[in-house]
C-alpha cells in the first residue's frame, strides 16, 4: 500500500513540472514582446535597411510566423514633434496615426458604433495588442471598406 502523503508529495511534483513547462513559452513570448525592434524610417535608404532586415528575419521560421501574424515588434523610432495634450483623451480613444486616412486604437474594444462615428475617408485601423474587435464591427468595417492592421 502506497502511502498517501507521498502519492500527494509525487502528484504535486508532476503538475509544478507541467505548469513550469508551460509557463516557460509564454514567458519567451512575453520576453520577446520586450525586445521590440526599433525603427527608423527616415529616407530611402532606411526603408531599404528595413526591408533587408524583415527579409533577414523572416529567415527564421518562427519569426516569419510571428511577423507574419503581427505579433513581431516593430516601434518606430521617436522624432522630436510639438507636444500635445494627452489628458483629454482616454486610452481606448482612436488616435491619429501619421496618415490621416489611418486611425490607431490602443485598447479597449472596436464596436460597431465606434465605427460609424468615424471621419469619412477612413481607410485603415491600426490595432494595438489586446484589442479586441466584435463581430458586428467587422461586419461593419467590411461594409465601409475598412481594414484592420494589428500592430
Amino acid at each position: 500500500m502506497i502511502d498517501k502523503s507521498l502519492l500527494r508529495d509525487l502528484v504535486k511534483s508532476v503538475i509544478a513540472e507541467e505548469v513550469a513547462a508551460i509557463r516557460k513559452p509564454a514567458q519567451r513570448q512575453v520576453d520577446a514582446l520586450r525586445a521590440a525592434e526599433t525603427v527608423r524610417v527616415g529616407s530611402d535608404a532606411d526603408l531599404v535597411a528595413f526591408a533587408r532586415k524583415v527579409l533577414s528575419l523572416a529567415g527564421d521560421p518562427a519569426k516569419a510566423k510571428e511577423i507574419a501574424a503581427g505579433r513581431y515588434p516593430f516601434h518606430l523610432e521617436a522624432t522630436a514633434q510639438p507636444a500635445t495634450s494627452s489628458a483629454a483623451t482616454t486610452p481606448s480613444a482612436p488616435k491619429p496615426a501619421p496618415s490621416s486616412q489611418s486611425l490607431r486604437i490602443e485598447s479597449g474594444v472596436v464596436t460597431e458604433s465606434m465605427l460609424n462615428k468615424l471621419p469619412r475617408g477612413q481607410t485603415r485601423l491600426l490595432l494595438a495588442p489586446g484589442v479586441t474587435v466584435t463581430p458586428l464591427a467587422k461586419d461593419r468595417a467590411r461594409a465601409l471598406g475598412l481594414i484592420f492592421e494589428r500592430t
